[in-house]
C-alpha cells in the first residue's frame, strides 16, 4: 500500500479530477482499514503461529470445512446428472408410449399390452416352477445328508 500512496500524487496528471478525488478517497479508506485490521489481527496471528497446537486445530478445522464444501458440490453435481437422466428417461417413455398408441390406435395398444402381460406372466410362472423345483431338490439333498449322518453313527470328520 505504501507504493500506491507514493504514486497517488501522479494520479492528478493522468486522470481528470472527477475521477481522481473519489479514487483517492477510496484508496485512503482502504489503506486505513488494512492498517486497522493489521494492528488488531497481528497479535492473533502471532499467537497462532507461536502455539502450534492451536494452529494445527485451526488448520484441521479449515481442511474439514473445505472438504465438506467440496463434497457438497460433488453431491449436487451428481444429483443434477441423476435428475437430468431421470427426466430424459421419463419423457422418452412418455413420448414412446404416445407414439405407440398413435400408430397402433387405442384398441391395438390395449391388445398389445394384454399380449405383453400374458407373455411375462407365463415367464413368471415358468421361473416360479423352476424355483420350486430347485428348492425341493435342495430340501431332498439336505434330508439325504441327514439320513446318511444318522446311519453312519452320527460322527463328524475323518476317523
Amino acid at each position: 500500500m505504501d507504493v500506491i500512496q507514493n504514486y497517488l500524487s501522479l494520479l492528478h496528471t493522468l486522470l481528470p479530477s472527477t475521477l481522481t478525488n473519489p479514487l483517492i478517497s477510496a484508496i485512503t479508506t482502504l489503506y486505513g482499514l488494512t492498517k486497522t485490521l493489521q494492528t488488531h489481527f497481528a497479535p492473533l496471528v502471532t499467537q497462532v503461529i507461536t502455539q502450534p497446537d492451536i494452529a494445527s486445530v485451526l488448520a484441521l478445522l479449515a481442511i474439514l470445512w473445505f472438504s465438506l464444501q467440496i463434497f457438497g458440490m460433488l453431491y449436487r453435481s451428481v444429483m443434477f446428472w441423476v435428475k437430468l437422466v431421470w427426466q430424459l428417461v421419463k419423457y422418452c417413455v412418455i413420448i414412446g408410449l404416445s407414439l405407440w398408441i398413435w400408430n397402433r390406435g387405442v384398441d391395438g395398444a390395449v391388445k398389445d399390452a394384454q399380449e405383453l402381460v400374458g407373455f411375462w406372466m407365463g415367464e413368471y410362472e415358468k421361473f416360479r416352477g423352476e424355483a420350486k423345483a430347485w428348492k425341493g431338490a435342495e430340501e431332498a439333498q439336505i434330508r439325504m445328508q441327514a439320513k446318511q449322518r444318522a446311519a453312519g453313527g452320527g460322527g463328524f470328520g475323518w476317523r
